[in-house]
């Protein structure tokens, strides 16, 4: 057997495989040589069945595979890929064109009199039996995957087929390679190229050679024989239990692109259909913005499994070493930009036109054993360049590869409580805590100008204490606001401190105000300490300097000085329903000084008394000094909405002014309101513990859909299908059944889907409500906000042409200004650059404004904390949400300048939240004309049949 060390020693995910025209037959010396040269899999031809071969008209004679007993079994379900070949025994009227074109000829061919037809009839027969005799072996030998020839683009009334040559091509100045600066050169020898299925050839004289061209994709008889012969093969035995996948063959070409979407149409979007994009032709840079629009639509209903390169396309440097066109380069970044993680490369072609020169080396190095070596090397080389790997190979990628295309239901939140696991999972995310901390720490520092915090009194200290609150503030704002052990600083002056200020035994006078900061929904604890932080820092922000707090006049009058160093002591209260979360907090708090003030934790304490108001202003109600910048917890186990029965709660309801100055949760779910924030929140102020002025963090959050196309995505749902209803019970729990599969909203990390147009608002949610002063008591203003709020809501959105944009990718991620600018360049007519759309539903998103200061307060800057996952504004390095993906039942077609119009409600009842949706296509009414609807859903998930959200 091969060596099995590779050459991809990078450790991303790049899997190469490569086809030996030259070894065709021989599946173990090819792997051989593939995996000696760092290569993944190899292709082999299928054998023809003895049966058929020997029985043939031509009398052909059976050939023996002799690699059938050098390969064990692993190898043939790990590591060979298998191709439809044409018969040996067949005449070939041209050795240089696709393989399998016979094959398909012969089984796509109509008769062009009757006359014909027994002949046509016989050879058709054959070819059918020749493709179910290979697929068969196929799955005998468990071979994952089978390359089949393209979809015919003319009818064949003939058995002859065209061929064509691709003439020398030069490298143009315009496709300078990146890798290599120096001269390129075209190869030395003349490049022949496997013809395009059905092409026609002006110049062909001959008579037998009879190809007619239909003005029609869909209305070609041959294509759909192909079609016929593929359905069969996907809902056989070879593929439902042999798990056998059919890779069909796509030259990129736009023609070749639609007739793959009408077989894969034709036969029901089947996931064991999928596509072996090939890359066998010139780009000329005027070609490429219309190939980028086509390949994002494509990418999300294509069922992409792999891209083949063909040796033909490559271009050679001064060097010898192959190259591709700047053309190429880029469709290589966007395919593995967009499928890097899951797409398998190859590599084929003969070695005529292949840079390999001096004598079988290129610049002095061995071509390997496949003498293909450099073209792998080369690839590899793009596969590791900007920016691929920092989308495919950071820490992100990693952890969010698991879940790619998986189809997962929202939470239930009230319902179900997080495993630790989940909790950890999240607590990762590089980007939501912070924004979080920065907009804590922006309405701590409104609170401050605004005075709108309580004023406790003030203490004294030495600057000595003030810098080491710095260090701490400092501390907890590098680990992304977990203290921890780290509030020992408190007394420990031995860490490098580069914000000193003073003179370390200078003896100054801080204002403490009193913050009472409320973490509804706390978890494992995050966003409390993220407060925690926040308060340090902006305590050591405000200690630093002398700040102007009071006017003169008023100095006077409350006979204190006008200039004064402020800080904050923040009392946190943290509210958790899952009694294993709350037994996390309280382990917590037990053992880090940060929760306590700055203290040890006293279990003995009377925490009851945590919010007496006659308590002395420089102590807190343990007896111990308040330490500015320092924070305190309770933590409380109930459910937010019923925040009223526990004694703490029941003082704060009572006494206006220990209610919170601030709320702060992360209940949003992937399309904002779906994870019932909008109600958590209401029955949080609902409960009367609210300052009538109180902020929300979020302050608001935004829905947003978008069309999107996804074979795989629908695949996946109704998969759903044949999964119980209840995992929970196991075997016994009945199965979801297909309209429940496809009326249920899936949270998923979109990989194989596009997005086909910028995604529109559905609604808005803000928080808190505010006080109506026409109908409301003196007793809890805040709380008699909510007594009459709706929170069902619909919107009616259409997408046009306009709003189509190749920039949005999958839906999940950044737009990519490079593609959006290149798949609406103006040079593109509206003939060539709309392509029918396959929509497979919706996906939603939000964008939530943790917290905006108010307009006075900005003084010029933009003072706002910001997460979303819409791609307009995506929060960058942000993975705690994915889209959520709204199914339609069936497909629905968008022709060129369509529009697909969305309806979508949020509905409520005493106990559920669910939504229901539809989908319609209809003409765009450009130029005055009517609208015309086309086509149209049904509604889906009507009253909450099949979905829906427990209160």
């Amino acid at each position: 057997m091969a060596n099995e060390e590779s050459t991809n020693t990078s450790g991303n995910s790049f899997i190469g495989g490569i086809f030996l025209p030259e070894l065709a037959d021989d599946a173990a010396t090819s792997l051989s040589y593939a995996r000696n040269d760092g290569f993944e899999y190899c292709v082999t031809e299928l054998p023809v069945p003895p049966r058929i071969s020997s029985s043939s008209a031509n009398g052909g004679s059976e050939k023996v595979r002799v690699d059938v007993t050098r390969l064990e079994s692993k190898w043939w379900s790990t590591s060979v890929v298998g191709m439809v070949a044409d018969p040996p025994h067949w005449d070939i009227v041209d050795d240089d064109v696709q393989p399998g074109n016979e094959l398909l000829r012969a089984l796509a061919t109509s008769a062009a009199n009757v006359s014909n037809a027994r002949k046509f009839g016989t050879k058709k027969d054959e070819a059918e039996k020749i493709i179910w005799g290979m697929m068969e072996w196929a799955s005998h030998m468990n071979i994952p995957a089978v390359i089949l020839p393209s979809v015919p683009l003319t009818e064949f009334t003939d058995n002859k087929i065209g061929t064509g040559s691709r003439s020398e091509r030069m490298m143009t100045d315009s496709d300078e390679d990146i890798f290599d600066d120096s001269e390129r050169k075209p190869f030395d020898s003349p490049l022949k190229t496997r013809s395009h299925i059905g092409s026609s050839d002006a110049n062909n004289s001959n008579p037998e050679f009879q190809v007619h061209t239909t003005t029609s994709l869909g209305n070609n008889s041959s294509s759909k024989e192909y079609t016929r012969l593929i359905s069969a093969l996907s809902t056989s035995a070879i593929c439902t239990s042999s798990h056998v996948q059919l890779w069909v063959r796509v030259p990129l070409t736009l023609q070749h692109l639609q007739a793959y979407q009408l077989l894969l149409s034709r036969c029901d979007h089947s996931s064991h259909i999928g596509c072996l994009l090939y890359v066998c032709n010139s780009l000329d840079a005027a070609s490429v913005p219309v190939i980028v629009r086509a390949l994002h639509y494509f990418l999300g209903g294509g069922n992409v499994k792999a891209v083949s390169w063909d040796t033909s396309v490559f271009l050679k440097n001064k060097k010898g070493y192959p190259t591709l066109s700047k053309s190429h380069q880029f469709i290589f970044q966007l395919l593995f930009g967009r499928l890097g993680r899951t797409l398998r490369v190859l590599l084929e072609g003969n070695m005529e036109g292949s840079a390999v020169v001096n004598g079988g080396n290129a610049g002095g190095c061995s071509g390997g054993s496949t003498k293909r070596l450099h073209y792998l090397q080369y690839l590899r080389h793009l596969r590791s360049r900007a920016p691929l790997p920092s989308i495919l190979d950071s820490e992100e990628a990693n952890i969010e590869t698991p879940y790619l295309d998986h189809l997962q239901s929202p939470l239930q939140p009230l319902g179900d409580h997080l495993e630790y696991q989940t909790y950890e999972i999240f607590e990762k995310d590089p980007v939501k805590y912070l924004r979080y901390g920065e907009a804590v720490a922006l309405a701590l520092e409104d609170f401050i100008v605004e005075e709108r915090l309580r004023y406790l009194g003030s203490t004294t200290t030495t600057m000595e204490q003030l810098n080491k609150m710095n260090r701490l503030a400092k501390l907890a704002a590098e680990s992304g606001g977990y203290v921890g052990e780290g509030a020992g600083l408190l007394n420990n002056g031995d860490v490098e401190d580069d914000i000193t200020v003073g003179n370390g035994d200078e003896i100054v006078e801080v204002d403490i105000h009193e913050v009472t900061i409320m973490v509804v929904g706390a978890g494992r604890g995050p966003l409390v300490r993220e407060a925690i932080a926040a308060v340090s820092r902006v305590s050591a922000s405000w200690m630093k300097d002398d700040r102007y707090d009071l006017s003169p006049e008023q100095a006077v009058k409350e006979n204190r000085p006008s200039k004064r160093r402020k800080a904050i002591y923040a009392k946190v209260v943290a509210i958790e329903k899952n009694p294993s979360a709350v037994l996390y907090l309280n382990n917590f708090k037990a053992g880090d000084p940060s929760w306590n003030g700055g203290h040890e934790y006293n279990p003995s304490s009377a925490r009851d008394n945590f919010f007496d108001p006659t308590a002395d202003a420089s102590e807190d109600a343990e007896g111990q000094i308040i330490i500015p910048g320092t924070s305190n917890v309770s933590i409380i186990g109930c459910d937010m909405r019923k925040a009223t029965s526990h004694p703490l709660l029941k003082y704060m309801i009572h006494n206006p002014e220990s209610r919170a100055d601030m709320v702060v949760s992360e209940l949003l779910g992937s399309f904002g309101d779906n994870e019932l924030s909008p109600e958590c929140l209401d029955g949080v102020q609902r409960c009367g513990v609210l300052k009538e002025n109180c902020v929300s963090i979020p302050q608001s959050y935004t829905s947003f859909i978008a069309p999107v196309s996804s074979a795989r995505l629908h695949s996946e749902a109704k998969n759903q299908a044949s999964h119980p209803i209840n995992s929970n019970e196991g075997p016994a729990s009945p199965s979801a059944g297909m309209q429940r599969a496809l009326e249920t909203p899936y949270v998923v990390r979109t990989h194989a889907a596009s997005q086909t147009h910028l995604e529109k608002c559905c609604w808005t949610f803000s928080h808190p409500h505010p006080s109506d002063v026409s109908n409301i008591s003196e007793e809890c203003p805040s709380a008699d906000a909510t007594l009459d709020i709706n929170n069902d809501r619909c919107a009616h959105l259409s997408f046009t042409d306009e709003d189509r944009n190749a920039g949005v990718g999958c839906g999940y991620g950044a737009i990519d200004t490079n593609v959006a600018a290149m798949s609406t360049t103006t040079s593109m007519t509206t003939s060539n650059k709309d392509t029918p759309l396959s929509i497979h539903g919706f996906l939603g998103s939000f964008h939530s404004v943790l917290y905006e200061s108010p307009a006075n307060l900005k003084r010029g800057k933009d003072r706002s904390s910001v997460i979303s996952i819409a791609p307009s504004t995506f929060s960058v390095g942000m993975f705690s949400w994915f889209p959520l993906y709204f199914p339609l039942k069936a497909p629905v077609l968008v022709p060129p300048g369509a529009a697909v119009n969305c309806s979508i409600w949020r509905r409520s009842d005493y106990g559920r939240v669910w939504y229901e949706w539809c989908a319609e296509v209809e003409s765009s009414g450009e130029h005055g004309e009517e609208r015309i609807v086309w086509s149209v859903s049904s509604m889906h998930n009507p009253g909450g049949r099949s979905s829906h959200v427990r209160l």
